[in-house]
């Protein structure tokens, strides 16, 4: 495993998929799209009510690799997904315990993502139900339509994540991954830079529909001064670079990643104050062209 210390500053310097970026675009300043309310009334309608989450266990890890680690080639549980590239991949490398299985791996110095969605490891055989690889250094490539990533959005959830070595310099620089109460979202639309939706029923109105892939920002007037220091560095960065729908889950929750010493220090008091922040409390930024899953 390369050194922790070298292996954070390589992770700062591969960046985020590039300043300005999908993920590193400071979006105070930008548009909000005109049926903004409609969008977030509907949405609280089918059942996003909840205030926001986040682990304070995380369970998410990033697995670092360098040019001395061997690759394996992903064997796909589906037939109709396949992995263009072999993946870098120790029998030390950890996937998410809950049922997504999430992996979660950063070649250190090539900059290169890979990420798994159901992924498992036995007998020394490497197999997933899907996933994607991407350059950090170069600017976020959107999937083909209908392609999923490890999140159902087709984003990158690690670039999505907090990683606690942020949290510890009080700055998320970047926006965050946010899943919705399931049924409360888009049944198949979305807006780039996703490019896939879940297949589950739209329980609100059918003409407002929050496609995945839609960036929301948290309004600059929600009072964050009674804010502890985890909490309120993650409610900054809702505010400046924004949240993207990437997901369902059973409540409106965010993600997070352990540290890379795999330490726990997120203090679960702190973080308890991100719920009294609710769907009502962002505006829905203007949106691109909302598209469909192919075949639906």
């Amino acid at each position: 495993m390369p050194d922790l210390t070298l292996a954070a500053a390589a992770l700062t310097a591969c960046g985020l998929f590039g300043a300005s970026g999908a993920y590193t675009q400071d979006v105070r300043a930008a548009s909000v799209d005109p049926n903004s309310l409609r969008y977030i009334k509907s949405a609280v309608g089918a059942g996003a009510t909840s205030g926001l989450s986040i682990a304070a266990k995380p369970v998410e890890f990033v697995n670092l690799a360098d040019n001395r680690t061997p690759t394996i080639r992903v064997r796909p549980k589906v037939r109709w997904y396949s992995f263009s590239v072999p993946y870098p991949w120790s029998s030390s490398f950890r996937i998410e315990p809950l049922s997504d299985a999430h992996a979660i791996v950063v070649q250190t110095q090539s900059c290169r993502l890979y990420e798994l969605y159901n992924a498992s490891f036995t007998a020394n055989a490497l197999s997933a139900y899907g996933g994607a690889v991407w350059n950090l250094r170069e600017p976020f490539a959107p999937l083909p339509p209908g392609k999923s990533s490890a999140m159902a959005s087709g984003l990158s959830l690690y670039a999505g994540a907090v990683r606690w070595e942020e949290i510890a310099r009080g700055d998320v620089p970047h926006a965050l991954n946010w899943a919705i109460t399931a049924g409360s979202a888009a049944q198949w639309d979305f807006v780039r830079p996703a490019s896939n939706a879940e297949a589950i029923p739209f329980k609100g109105h059918t003409g407002y529909r929050l496609p995945y892939g839609a960036r929301l920002r948290l309004r600059d007037s929600f009072d964050i001064s009674r804010f502890g220091p985890q909490s309120a560095a993650i409610a900054r960065a809702m505010k400046t670079y924004g949240i993207y729908l990437a997901d369902t889950a059973r409540s409106n929750q965010l993600y997070s990643l352990n540290a890379l010493d795999g330490s726990n220090r997120w203090n679960a008091r702190d973080l308890s104050a991100l719920s009294s922040i609710h769907l009502s409390d962002f505006q829905v930024l203007t949106l691109g062209k909302i598209q469909r899953v192919p075949g639906h």
